[in-house]
C-alpha cells in the first residue's frame, strides 16, 4: 500500500537574538546597533523579520541591551503586521543559551526559530524542519560547509563537535546562526548566570540528545558581524540580483535603482549602496562603499572598500570606516572613552562636528585613528606596553625633529593613558606612490629619502649619543637570533615544511648573515624604513614608526627600503640608489654592494615571518598579499648575495609547488 509523507509543519514563533553590542564592527555599532544596519537600505532586522513572516512564523521575541531604543523605534513604525513581535530586555548580557532561559515565558510546548540577528539569509527552511523531525532531534543547525571558520564537526548529519581542532578540514562547518530548537533544550541551560546555548547542546549530548546539522541547497548566508562582511555581503547581494541566485531577495528593484541612478550622476566602481540624504560631491573616489543617511563625502574624498557612517562629512582616505564622534565618545557601560574625549577637549573640537576614522589594524600593538573637523585633521594614537617602544615614539619624534628631520609634529602627549595626537601627514604614503608614479618621478623622490635617511644615519647618530638619547637596545646576536626564530616560526615552518635537518642548515646560514652585519660600523637607523612608514608632504618626506631606532648597520634601513615587497622596485634601479646613498656619507660609512645583499636577506626574513604570523589574524589578514611579493625579493636577494644556497634552494622548491598548484587550480 502507498503511503502518503505528512505535510510539513512550520514553526509559528521565533526568537531573534539582538542583544549583543557588536564589537567587531567597532565604532558604527556605538552610532547603530547591529541588527538596525542598513543592508541595501534595509534594516538587517527588517530582513529576517520579513523572511520569518515568508515562513508563516506569528509571534517573534527580540531580546534586546545595546540601544534598545532604536530597534523599539523601528518595531513600531513597522507598517506590516506579522509577525507579531514582543521586545525582551537583558540588563547584563546573558548569552545565547541565557537569553533562551529569559525568554521561557514566550515559548510553549512547539519547536521555534532563533536566529542571530548578524547574518544575511536567504533559504528555504524546508531542509530544517525536516532533519529536526527525525528521531531524537533536540535542535536542527544551518551549516555551511565552505564559508567562514568551520569549526564545527558533523559526521552522517548529527553535530559531534563544536571546537574542533582542525577547523577548516574535510568534515568542518561553519554554524550559519539560525537554528530550529524544541523548547526541551531549556533543561540542559543553567538556571542563572551567563550560559551559551553550546554549553546545552553538549550537555544534551551526554544524555542522547542530537544535534542535526544541514547544509541548505541553494541557499544564500553571510556572517555581516564585521566591516568587511557587511561590504562583502553587499557584493554578493548584488551579484545574486544579477544572476537570479539565492540572495537576490535581499536587494528591493527601488535600491538598485537608487544605485543606477548615483551612477548617472558620479563614477563609482564596484556598488555603492547610499542612504537618504547623502551628498556626494564629483571628483570622489567611491568603490565598494556602504554610505549611511545624511552624510557628505567632498570632492577630495576616497571611499574605497569603506562603509560611512550616520551624518559624517568625509574629506580625503577612509581606510574601512568613518563615524561621528560624538556616537564614538560612550563605550559598553556608559565609560567615556578618554582619550577621544581628552584629544577633542585640548583641540577645542566639538564632537558633533568632529569624524572618526579609525585606519586598518596592524601589528605593532597601536591604534591609529584620523579625527576631522572643520577641513583639519589629526591622528590619534593609542599603544599598549606590550611592546616597550611605544612609549618611546614621541620623545623620539621631539629629538628627530629638532635636528631637522622630517618627521610629524606631536600636538598632545599622555603617556599616562598611553595615548598620544600628531599631525597627520595624509595619504601620499610611498606605499601607494610606488603604484602609479612613473619611475623617474618615483626614483627622484627616493634620492630625497635617502638624502634625509644619511642625516639620520650620521646626524642622528651624533646627536643621540651627545644627549644620551634613551633607545632599545642595539642590533645585537640575540636580536638577530631572534629574527631568525621568527622567521622559522612563522614561515620557515609553516609554508617550507623542510626536514630538520634543512632547517638546521638554513638557520646557520642566517647565523652567518647576522655575523657579517654585525662587523659593519653602527649608526643610528630607523630599523622599520618601508614605504608604509614614508609620505610625501609638499615635496618632502616625511618618516613616523620611528619607535624602534637603534644603533645599527646602515644597510638594515637601506635593505628594508629599497628591496621593499610594498614597492618592488627594479633591481637596476635598487642599484642605482645604492650608489647615490654611497655618495651622500664618508667613505667609512658606505655600504657595499654585498654587505647590502646580506641586510636584505635578514630584513626579508623578518619580514616574511611578520607577514606569516599576521596573515593568520582576520584583521589584519590582507597583509598576507606581500607574501609573493616578499618571496620574489627575498630569491632576488640570495641570487645576488650567493650567501644562502639551502634557503634558495628551499625557497625555489615552494615556489615550484605554490605555481603547480595554482595550475591545476
Amino acid at each position: 500500500m502507498k503511503t502518503t509523507r505528512a505535510p510539513i509543519s512550520f514553526p509559528r514563533k521565533a526568537v531573534i537574538l539582538a542583544a549583543g553590542f557588536g564589537t567587531r564592527m567597532l565604532p558604527l555599532s556605538l552610532d547603530t546597533p547591529k541588527p538596525m544596519m542598513p543592508l541595501w537600505g534595509k534594516p538587517v532586522l527588517g530582513h529576517i523579520l520579513d523572511m520569518l513572516a515568508r515562513w508563516d512564523v506569528e509571534d517573534v521575541l527580540i531580546n534586546l541591551h545595546h540601544q534598545p531604543e532604536a530597534m523599539c523605534d523601528y518595531v513600531r513604525r513597522r507598517p506590516a503586521s506579522r509577525p507579531r513581535v514582543a521586545l525582551s530586555f537583558e540588563p547584563d548580557i546573558l548569552g545565547t543559551g541565557g537569553a533562551l532561559r529569559h525568554a521561557a515565558w514566550f515559548l510553549d510546548a512547539q519547536p521555534f526559530w532563533m536566529i542571530n540577528a548578524d547574518i544575511a539569509a536567504d533559504l528555504d527552511p524546508r531542509a530544517l524542519i525536516t532533519a529536526f523531525h527525525q528521531p531524537q532531534v533536540l535542535a536542527a543547525l544551518w551549516l555551511n560547509a565552505e564559508h567562514g571558520p568551520r569549526t564545527v564537526e558533523m559526521t552522517g548529519g548529527r553535530i559531534t563537535n563544536f571546537a574542533s581542532s582542525r577547523p577548516g578540514t574535510e568534515g568542518t562547518y561553519t554554524f550559519c546562526g539560525l537554528q530550529l530548537l524544541s523548547p526541551r533544550i531549556l533543561r540542559f541551560i543553567p538556571l542563572q548566570g551567563f550560559a551559551t546555548i553550546v554549553q546545552a547542546y553538549r550537555q544534551a549530548f551526554s544524555h542522547a540528545g542530537k544535534i542535526a546539522g544541514i547544509c541548505v541547497a541553494h541557499s544564500y548566508w553571510a556572517d555581516i558581524g564585521t566591516p568587511d562582511g557587511y561590504l562583502q555581503a553587499h557584493r554578493e547581494i548584488l551579484d545574486a540580483s544579477i544572476t537570479g541566485e539565492p540572495g537576490a531577495g535581499l536587494l528591493a528593484p527601488d535600491r538598485l535603482r537608487s544605485m543606477q541612478s548615483w551612477a548617472r550622476r558620479i563614477r563609482f566602481n564596484g556598488f555603492l549602496s547610499a542612504g537618504h540624504n547623502v551628498v556626494i560631491h564629483k571628483g570622489a573616489r567611491i568603490a565598494n562603499a556602504v554610505i549611511w543617511d545624511d552624510a557628505l563625502v567632498a570632492s577630495d574624498a576616497i571611499v574605497e572598500q569603506a562603509i560611512i557612517g550616520k551624518g559624517c562629512e568625509i574629506h580625503g582616505r577612509v581606510p574601512r570606516v568613518a563615524v561621528r564622534s560624538a556616537f564614538s565618545l560612550s563605550t559598553p557601560g556608559n565609560t567615556a572613552d578618554i582619550p577621544l574625549a581628552m584629544a577633542l577637549q585640548s583641540l577645542r573640537w566639538l564632537p558633533a562636528e568632529t569624524t572618526v576614522i579609525p585606519f586598518e589594524p596592524r601589528g605593532s600593538a597601536r591604534h591609529f585613528t584620523r579625527l576631522e573637523s572643520q577641513g583639519q585633521r589629526v591622528i590619534l594614537v593609542r599603544y599598549s606596553l606590550k611592546r616597550e617602544e611605544n612609549a618611546l615614539y614621541t620623545r623620539h619624534a621631539r629629538f628627530l625633529k629638532s635636528i631637522g628631520l622630517p618627521v610629524p609634529g606631536i600636538l598632545l602627549d599622555a603617556p599616562e593613558k598611553n595615548f598620544f595626537v600628531m599631525q597627520d601627514l595624509g595619504d601620499q604614503s610611498l606605499q601607494s606612490m610606488g603604484k602609479t608614479w612613473p619611475p623617474a618621478r618615483l626614483t627622484a623622490f627616493y634620492q630625497a629619502i635617502l638624502a634625509s635617511i644619511a642625516r639620520w644615519h650620521m646626524e642622528g647618530a651624533r646627536a643621540a649619543r651627545q644627549r644620551r638619547l634613551v633607545l632599545v637596545a642595539p642590533f645585537s646576536p640575540d636580536l638577530y637570533r631572534w629574527e631568525r626564530e621568527f622567521f622559522r616560526r612563522h614561515f620557515l615552518h609553516p609554508r617550507l615544511h623542510p626536514s630538520p635537518e634543512t632547517v638546521r642548515k638554513i638557520l646557520d646560514e642566517l647565523a652567518a648573515v647576522a655575523g657579517n652585519l654585525l662587523k659593519a660600523p653602527t649608526v643610528l637607523v630607523h630599523r622599520d624604513l618601508q614605504a608604509s612608514n614614508i609620505f610625501r608632504v609638499g615635496r618632502r618626506p616625511f618618516f613616523i614608526d620611528f619607535q624602534g631606532m637603534r644603533f645599527g648597520t646602515a644597510a638594515y634601513d637601506l635593505a628594508s627600503l629599497l628591496c621593499d615587497p610594498y614597492v618592488e622596485l627594479p633591481l637596476a634601479t635598487t642599484g642605482k640608489l645604492l650608489d647615490a646613498y654611497n655618495r651622500l656619507v664618508r667613505r667609512r660609512q658606505r655600504v657595499s654592494e654585498e654587505l647590502f645583499w646580506l641586510a636584505a636577506i635578514e630584513r626579508l626574513a623578518q619580514a616574511l615571518g611578520a607577514y606569516g604570523r599576521l596573515s593568520a589574524n582576520p584583521e589584519t589578514a590582507w597583509l598576507g598579499n606581500y607574501m609573493a611579493p616578499g618571496l620574489r625579493m627575498m630569491q632576488r636577494a640570495l641570487e645576488q648575495s650567493g650567501a644562502c644556497p639551502n634557503l634558495l634552494s628551499a625557497l625555489r622548491r615552494y615556489g615550484d609547488k605554490v605555481q603547480s598548484a595554482a595550475s591545476k587550480g
